[in-house]
């Protein structure tokens, strides 16, 4: 299963289906046309030009035929981010899905008949990011809240600094049709409100993460880089037991079961300056087996810092009401009583990993970004979203060695380019040092990936072939999935090894593009475009109605597909479109898979 053929005749690309092939039919004469001659063929998801709407979902019926279209929801709003899938209780599978001022319940048990069964409003912030946590036989959403554009928001709903409009709000969400109220917290020390967060248990106690960026190049008087990661602890005993529901969102977060306990934090010192400021993160306990490995049973947060790159932080020693009460009670004290600000709140997450090597475009044998001269809208250097793949997996039959190895995804998210359409890069977090016993992660790259023949586009702004204001992130990769699937000889649909590994990623208007990570090891850096085709397993524009611009005067939010985020749960993809609703869609070689966690 591991063969694949490249061949180059003529302007078509063609998937094969249940493949990761594509048969290319290029010239040598032609190669040198422009992208508007290129993409003439209707074929790419890089659909742009004259007499183009990005708005119509007529005009993106496209897509590889290993990709099925379950069915769309249009939500009862528009304006959506990200979206959570989770197996309830109750046996049924349920969608979160971030919208605006709205987050939408939707159940999906049945992937073709899919129903809208409850919204929880806030009319004061804008929803970005919800994850979804059970405990103790009930459900809740923790919820971040964050003004984008304040002033230009619809609706307008004010101004950075309002505890209302930038808290992190707890949901209880195990009656669907009633969502409701429990707790919010509010950290003065972000004013600009959270973007994205997530959730992870350490010892037992569940842990919020929430990435606070500021939105300023600047040194913070105690030698910080602008923006963090905040760290609080989630107390639902105390939500469950003595919270409860309320109809009645407050003005003023109480914070009554959220206690902030500190932050992660980049020393100015260890960046190259430029756009610094943490965009998402995810959060993992290390995976690894083997004891005498220092990480063993650590938790380390992976945190995308712009142009400070990657950044791995030890929150394994996190104030816990357990594990250290005395330092737990005076870390929570201290934040509380100083809202957060950070010469009260001092606990801070040890940095010990950190990449920012970004590939040299111009081969003028520096890193490409602000600092260096030719940043080009952030094509590799605007790092945006890094998932850790969620197994250490086997490389020897793929030649790497016999050694279990542990890879982390980092993605870019583009303004507006001269050329490319956004870098994803494969990094190897495998190897450590040692000094004086501390440990730091040796992160090498691994392979790099970018939407086929993306040489060819460019958008935005900064593009003269499409200067066009609007396009502004038009085709920039956003958020992604990756999944982990045990394999045999009949559903194993790569290189063999017992094993598969996909990357879901949304891709904004060029939609959501699978990619399969053993390909992406075993072909490394060599090549380019044919490199990128091969790993390359399908891609989908999503297209169930025209989009509805939101108003403002910061994005444009009308675009079709235009998707935030995807999501892989038991076998089925699910993703979110900002302009229109939920999509699920099923690759035909998940389909072994369905009903399965992975």
């Amino acid at each position: 299963m591991g063969s694949r053929e490249v061949l180059f005749t003529g302007l078509v690309v063609v998937f094969l289906t249940s493949t990761t092939l594509f048969i290319l039919q290029l010239g040598d004469d032609e190669a040198e046309n422009s992208q508007v001659d290129f993409y003439a063929a209707g074929n790419s998801p890089i659909l742009m030009g004259e007499g183009h709407d990005h708005r119509n979902a007529s005009d993106h019926q496209h897509g590889t035929d290993n990709i099925e279209y379950l069915s769309f929801n249009p939500l009862t709003t528009p304006g959506n981010a990200e979206v959570q899938v989770a197996r309830s209780p109750d046996g049924n599978v349920y969608s979160y899905q971030a919208g605006w001022n709205d987050m939408h319940i939707v159940d999906v048990t049945d992937p073709y008949n899919t129903t809208v069964m409850g919204v929880y409003n806030d009319p004061n912030t804008q929803v970005l990011d919800v994850k979804y946590i059970e405990h103790d036989g009930r459900e809740f959403i923790i919820q971040q809240n964050q003004l984008i554009d304040p002033g230009n928001a619809d609706p307008n709903v004010g101004e950075w600094s309002d505890p209302a409009q930038v808290s992190v709000t707890l949901i209880d969400v195990t009656d669907k049709s009633n969502p409701c109220y429990v707790d919010s917290w509010y950290d003065a020390d972000h004013p600009s409100g959270p973007h994205n967060l997530f959730t992870h248990k350490i010892d037992n106690e569940w842990y919020i993460f929430v990435a606070n960026p500021d939105y300023e190049q600047c040194d913070s008087a105690l030698g910080e880089a602008c923006g963090g990661v905040t760290i609080a602890h989630l107390d639902l005993d105390t939500a469950i037991t003595t919270l409860g529901c309320s109809s009645t969102i407050p003005l003023t977060p109480p914070g009554l079961a959220i206690f902030k306990v500190g932050e992660a934090e980049v020393a100015w010192e260890n960046t190259r300056g430029g756009w610094i400021y943490i965009h998402d993160m995810t959060v993992q306990t290390w995976p690894g087996t083997d004891q005498n490995d220092p990480r063993y049973g650590r938790t380390f947060i992976y945190g995308s810092y712009w142009e400070a790159g990657l950044r791995i932080f030890d929150v394994s020693d996190v104030p816990h009401p357990q594990n250290s009460p005395e330092q737990y009670a005076f870390h929570v004290s201290a934040c509380k009583a100083g809202v957060g600000n950070p010469l009260m709140c001092r606990w801070r997450a040890p940095e010990v990993g950190s990449w920012m090597e970004f590939l040299d475009m111009d081969g003028d044998g520096q890193p490409d970004s602000q600092t260096t001269g030719n940043v080009n809208g952030g094509r590799v250097s605007y790092i945006h979203y890094a998932e850790p793949f969620p197994k250490m997996v086997d490389v020897s039959h793929l030649g790497k060695g016999d050694e279990l190895r542990h890879y982390t995804t980092a993605a870019v998210e583009v303004l507006s380019t001269t050329e490319g359409t956004g870098i994803l890069y494969l990094l190897d977090t495998t190897n450590y040092t040692l000094d004086d016993g501390h440990f730091q992660f040796s992160i090498s790259l691994a392979s790099d990936w970018e939407i086929p023949y993306a040489e060819e586009v460019c958008y935005g702004a900064d593009c003269s072939l499409n200067p066009d204001g609007e396009e502004w992130l038009l085709f920039s990769p956003h958020n992604l999935d990756s999944a982990y699937f045990e394999t045999n000889e009949e559903t194993d649909a790569s290189h063999g090894g017992g094993w598969d590994g996909r990357l879901y990623v949304s891709h904004y208007h060029a939609g959501l593009w699978v990619l399969d990570l053993e390909t992406l090891i075993v072909t490394g850096t060599e090549g380019w475009t044919e490199r990128h085709i091969e790993a390359t397993v399908g891609w989908y524009l999503p297209h169930g109605v025209d989009g509805e611009p939101l108003a403002s005067v910061s994005y444009e939010f009308g675009w079709v597909p235009f998707l935030w985020a995807v999501e892989h749960h038991e076998g089925r993809t699910y993703a979110s479109c900002i302009s229109t609703g939920l999509y699920i869609v099923q690759l035909d070689i998940d389909k072994p898979f369905i009903g399965q966690p992975v």
